[in-house]
């Protein structure tokens, strides 16, 4: 599950990602560099549930599935993100496991999933009820390296998830879940002697 898991560090970068996006790098730039676009696609509320970890189960009927680990409650919500504009919470409950135990999501296109359970109690079963650290989200564009601007904040996030197959990232804080689309437009092509020859030419 660790490897599913995105922290600060990894949603930083989105800029970079996002501009080697699929047909960015066969188009010529124009002088002003293309703008990252972050735009919140839902917001969720979870009615006081505390998440530490997510991950995201898709199956061969185009479903998605976004899992919540709930530490307090041993188990995990369902939350269908087939549609991440309309998100639907499937189950506060599922998935439940005993305490200290970890799940390997299955792979994408399967429905087996890995559960790790200690053989021995925890140390100190207190633990699972203190409060969940907290960590403020930040998105940057990075698309102009010299001017790098934060176009969106998230306060008091507990857990990450970045689902770069679709430029989604999932976070949850004590608000609910949050569902932020990143996307880098194309750069502008502007028109030069070859495109002449081309009847439908693709520039400006």
């Amino acid at each position: 599950m660790l490897n599913k898991i995105f922290t600060l560090a990894s949603v930083v970068t989105l800029g970079i990602l996002a501009a080697g996006a699929p047909g960015a790098a066969a188009r010529t730039s124009s002088s002003e560099p293309p703008k990252e676009h972050v735009d919140e696609a839902a917001h969720l509320p979870l009615d006081g549930m505390h998440v530490n970890e997510m991950f995201v189960e898709r199956l061969d009927n185009n479903k998605v599935y976004l899992y919540l680990q709930q530490p307090t409650r041993e188990a995990f919500a369902v939350v269908d993100v087939t549609n991440p504009d309309k998100p639907v919470l499937l189950s506060r409950d599922a998935l439940q496991a005993s305490a200290g135990s970890q799940v390997q999501p299955p792979a994408e296109g399967s429905a087996l999933a890995l559960v790790f359970i200690p053989e021995s109690s925890p140390a100190d079963p207190s633990l699972a009820t203190k409060p969940l650290p907290t960590e403020t989200v930040q998105f940057l564009d990075m698309s102009d390296p010299e001017n790098v601007k934060s176009v969106r904040t998230v306060k008091g996030v507990t857990s990450v998830y970045a689902d770069d197959g679709r430029n989604l990232v999932y976070l949850v804080n004590g608000e609910g879940l949050w569902i932020v689309r990143h996307y880098m437009p194309p750069a502008e092509h502007l028109c030069g002697s070859g495109d002449a020859l081309n009847p439908l030419p693709n520039c400006q």
